[in-house]
C-alpha cells in the first residue's frame, strides 16, 4: 500500500520497505525483555517495522486512536523509537518527555497534555508514574523493561501490548490508519526544558519534520545519499531524542532520511569506552562534548615531552592552514595538501584512533554555542565538525554549516562535475567510514586537489558562526537584535496557550527566536546570547553573559560558569572547577586535601584560579569584568535541576539554589568575604580587577 511521504510514518514504512529487510537499524544494550544488558543488541529494518506494526495494534486494541496523546518517559534507546512510530501509526500525538522531570514536572505535563498513556523505559519510572496518576486523567501505563505488569491497573510490559497486537492483527485497518496521517497533522507536542517559567508545549506536525530533514540534507555533498551507495553510516546517539535536536539531526536524518544505523548509548559516563568499541560514523552532539575532547587532547599533550609538543603544535598549523582554506573556499596546492597528509599520518590518524575517531565521517554540534576556538581544533584535527542552529519551535533548524561546493550549479551539473563530487564523497565519506583517512594516501589527496581546483570545494563553516539560513528559511534581525525568522519548519503554537502563541510571532507573521544574533558580510548568522539572559548592571550597561561564560570555561582548571549582576553595581560568578586536572595539578604541588570541598579550599587552588580570571578580565570592558566569584565543590547537574537536558544554564534555578553564595559576594564590597561562606560554597573572595580600561 502507498503511504503518504510527506508524513513522518508514511516516510518511516516507505523506506522500510525499500530497504533490505535484514539490514540493521537500532543497536541498544538490551535484550529481547528490554532489559539492559552490557552488549549491543541490533535489531533490522524488518524486525523495527513487525514491531512497530504489532504495537501499533496493540495500542488499538487498547482503545487508543487517532488525535490521542501518548507520552514517552524514556532516556534514548530502540523502544523509544518503535513507540514513537507506533503512536504515529495509529494517528496519535507522542509527547517525549525527559528522563531526569522531577514529580512535579511530571505530573504537570501529563496532564496538560492530556495524555492517555505513557511509556516508561524503567520499573522505576514507572512507579514514578503511577504515584502522580491520580487526577491526571492517565489510563495506561507500559514499561519497557520486564516486571511490574498489572493489567487490572492499566500498567502493562512493552512485549504484552505487543502480543495483544499480533492477537489483534489487522494489516488492512492499520495500513489505512497510516495512510490517514496527513501532513499538517501535529505529530508531537514538545515541552520547552524551561529555563525561565512554566514549560509550553509546542506543537509540531509531520510537515514541520519532513520540512527540517530537507533542510538538514539539502546541500549537494549530503544530497549524494549514503544508502544510494549501500553506505549505511554508524551513528552514535548518545543525546536525548525526547529533545528535538537528537530526534531531528539522529533519527530522522541519520536513521529514516541516510539509512543509517542509530546505535543508543544514553550513559554520557559510557561515551569514552563506546567510541573505541564501536568506531561510530557521525556524532551529533553538543558544544560540552567537543570542549571535553578539546580539553582531554591538549591536556594530554601539555604532559608530553617536549619535542612532542612541537610536533603537535606543527600539525595544528597545517591542519589550521586546510581548514582554513576549506572555509574560505580557496584552492590549495599540492605542497600544502602533502604538508596536510603527513600532519595526519603523524599526528591526528593517531589521535582521532585512540579516541575512536578514526571512522568519523562527520561530527554535528548544536543545543548551544561552539567555542570558535574549540570549533577550530576539532576541524583542524581532520574531523568534519559542522555546527547548527535551531529551536524546539522550529524542529531543531535554522541555520547550518554545512559542506558544499562553490561555483556551480548544483541542479544541471556535466559528467565531469558529477564525477568529481563523487570522487570527494568516496574519499570523505566512504574511506573515511572505513577508517582511511583521505590524507594519508597520494592518489586520495590527488583526487581531492583536482576536486577542489574544479569545483571550489568549500566547507562552509567559520567558526563562530552557525552557518546561513537553511533552504526555505527567511531570516532578518530585529531593531533590538532579535533573529525573526520564517519557514516550512515553524512550528504551529503552543498547546493550549493561544496568547504566549501569539505572543511569539510579529503581527506579520515572523516567529520571534528569543536569540540575540548579527549576520557578517557573506550571511554567516552570529548568535551573541538569549534575549531574556541579557540583564544591565546598576549603572545602565548592558551584559550578555554566555560570551564570558565561554571565556571563563575555555580557560584551564575551570569546567563550569554562571555568571551573575543583573541589577548590580559588578558582576560575579559561580565557578565549578575541572576537578580531575585540579587533582592533578594538587598532586603535582604535593597538596593534600580529603575530598572537593577540602581542595578548593586551599590557597594555592584559590591563586590558580584566580590568575585565570585576571586573564579573562583583561579581554572584557571595565563594566564585564568579574569582582567576586565562589568556587562550588558540585558540578551544575541535569538532575540537580541547574541544566536542561542539552546542559544549558537553568539561571533561575541556579540562582534561587545558591542565593545565600551570591548575597556574600555582594556583601563583600570592601573586604574578603571569607567570613560570609556558607556549607554548600566553601570559599567566596574577591578578585582584582584588570587595571584595563576598554
Amino acid at each position: 500500500m502507498a503511504f503518504h511521504e510527506g508524513t513522518l510514518c508514511g516516510f518511516f514504512h516507505t523506506r522500510a520497505q525499500e530497504m533490505d529487510a535484514v539490514q540493521p537499524f537500532l543497536m541498544g544494550r538490551f535484550d529481547a525483555n528490554g532489559d539492559p544488558t552490557d552488549d549491543f543488541r541490533t535489531l533490522t529494518w524488518g524486525e523495527t517495522r513487525r514491531q512497530v506494526l504489532e504495537l501499533a495494534s496493540g495500542l488499538l486494541a487498547l482503545g487508543i486512536r487517532r488525535g490521542d496523546k501518548a507520552a514517552i518517559f524514556s532516556e534514548s534507546r530502540p523502544r523509544w523509537v518503535i513507540a514513537d512510530q507506533a503512536i504515529q501509526a495509529v494517528g496519535g500525538v507522542e509527547v517525549p518527555l525527559y528522563p531526569t522531570l522531577s514529580k512535579d514536572e511530571l505530573a504537570y505535563m501529563i496532564s496538560d497534555s492530556e495524555s492517555r498513556a505513557v511509556f516508561c523505559s524503567t520499573r522505576d519510572k514507572a512507579e514514578m508514574v503511577r504515584a502522580i496518576r491520580p487526577g491526571t486523567g492517565l489510563e495506561f501505563i507500559i514499561t519497557m523493561e520486564s516486571g511490574g505488569s498489572d493489567p487490572g491497573q492499566g500498567v502493562y510490559h512493552f512485549n504484552e501490548v505487543m502480543e495483544m497486537g499480533r492477537q489483534n492483527l489487522d494489516m488492512a485497518a492499520l495500513e489505512k490508519s497510516i495512510a490517514l496521517v496527513r501532513p499538517q497533522d501535529v505529530v508531537s507536542i514538545i515541552y520547552t526544558s524551561g529555563t525561565t517559567g512554566r514549560p509550553k508545549g509546542a506543537m509540531l506536525t509531520h510537515a514541520n519534520f519532513m520540512a527540517a530533514m530537507d533542510q538538514f540534507t539539502d546541500p549537494t555533498l549530503i544530497r549524494r545519499q549514503a544508502q544510494d551507495r549501500d553506505l549505511h553510516l554508524l551513528f552514535l546517539v548518545h543525546l536525548p531524542i525526547c529533545h528535538v535536536y537528537g530526534r531531528s539531526c539522529d533519527y530522522h536524518v541519520g536513521g529514516l532520511k541516510q539509512g543509517g544505523i542509530l546505535a543508543f548509548e544514553p550513559d554520557f559516563s559510557r561515551i569514552p569506552k563506546t567510541l573505541l568499541e564501536l568506531r561510530p560514523n557521525v556524532i551529533i552532539s553538543i558544544p560540552r562534548f567537543f570542549e571535553k575532547v578539546y580539553d582531554q587532547v591538549t591536556s594530554i599533550v601539555s604532559r608530553q615531552p617536549g619535542y612532542v609538543r612541537k610536533m603537535f603544535a606543527w600539525a595544528m598549523r597545517q591542519g589550521e592552514k586546510f581548514t582554513g582554506a576549506m572555509a574560505k573556499g580557496e584552492r590549495l596546492g599540492m605542497l600544502d595538501l602533502f604538508l596536510f597528509s603527513q600532519a595526519n599520518v603523524l599526528v591526528f590518524n593517531r589521535l582521532r584512533k585512540e579516541a575512536g575517531m578514526d571512522r568519523l565521517v562527520m561530527a554535528g554540534s548544536g543545543g548551544g554555542k561552539l567555542d570558535k576556538e574549540v570549533c577550530t581544533f576539532i576541524r583542524s584535527m581532520g574531523i568534519q565538525l559542522t555546527e547548527g542552529y535551531g529551536l524546539t519551535e522550529t524542529a531543531a533548524i535554522l541555520n547550518y554549516n554545512a559542506p558544499e561546493f562553490t561555483g556551480i550549479d548544483r541542479d544541471n551539473l556535466n559528467w565531469f562535475q558529477n564525477k568529481m563530487i563523487d570522487w570527494t564523497y568516496d574519499c570523505m565519506v566512504r574511506k573515511q567510514a572505513q577508517g582511511k583517512s583521505p590524507h594519508t594516501n597520494p592518489l586520495r589527496s590527488l583526487k581531492l586537489a583536482v576536486a577542489y581546483n574544479t569545483l571550489a570545494y568549500r566547507l562552509q563553516i567559520k567558526p563562530g558562526t552557525v552557518g546561513k539560513a537553511v533552504l526555505g528559511t527567511q531570516e532578518k534581525i530585529a531593531d533590538d537584535g532579535e533573529i525573526l525568522v520564517k519557514g516550512p519548519q515553524i512550528f504551529t503554537g503552543y498547546w493550549k496557550m493561544p496568547r504566549e502563541t501569539r505572543e511569539c510571532f510579529t503581527e506579520d507573521g515572523w516567529f520571534m527566536t528569543g536569540d540575540i544574533g548579527r549576520f557578517d558580510s557573506e550571511g554567516f548568522l552570529e548568535i551573541t546570547d538569549r534575549k531574556k539572559e541579557l540583564f544591565v548592571t546598576s549603572g545602565g550597561k548592558n551584559v550578555a553573559p554566555h560570551p564570558i561564560e565561554l571565556m571563563i570555561t575555555g580557560r584551564p582548571y575551570i569546567d563550569q560558569a554562571c555568571l551573575t549582576g543583573d541589577g548590580e553595581k559588578y558582576l560575579t560568578c559561580l565557578i565549578v572547577p575541572d576537578f580531575p586536572e585540579l587533582k592533578r595539578f594538587a598532586r603535582k604541588k604535593g597538596i593534600t586535601f580529603t575530598d572537593h570541598a577540602d581542595l578548593i579550599r586551599q590557597g594555592e587552588i584559590r591563586e590558580l584560579i584566580q590568575a585565570q580570571i585576571n586573564e579573562v578580565n583583561q579581554r572584557l570592558a571595565r563594566y564585564e569584568q568579574i569582582k567576586y566569584f565562589t568556587l562550588l565543590p558540585r558540578p551544575f547537574s541535569v538532575e540537580g535541576g541547574e541544566l536542561t537536558p542539552t546542559l544549558k544554564l537553568k539561571r533561575r534555578v541556579i540562582k534561587e539554589l545558591y542565593r545565600e553564595e551570591i548575597k556574600a559576594m555582594y556583601g563583600a564590597s570592601s573586604q574578603r568575604a571569607d567570613a560570609g561562606q556558607t556549607g554548600r560554597a566553601p570559599e567566596t573572595f574577591i578578585v582584582p580587577c584588570s587595571p584595563s580600561e576598554r
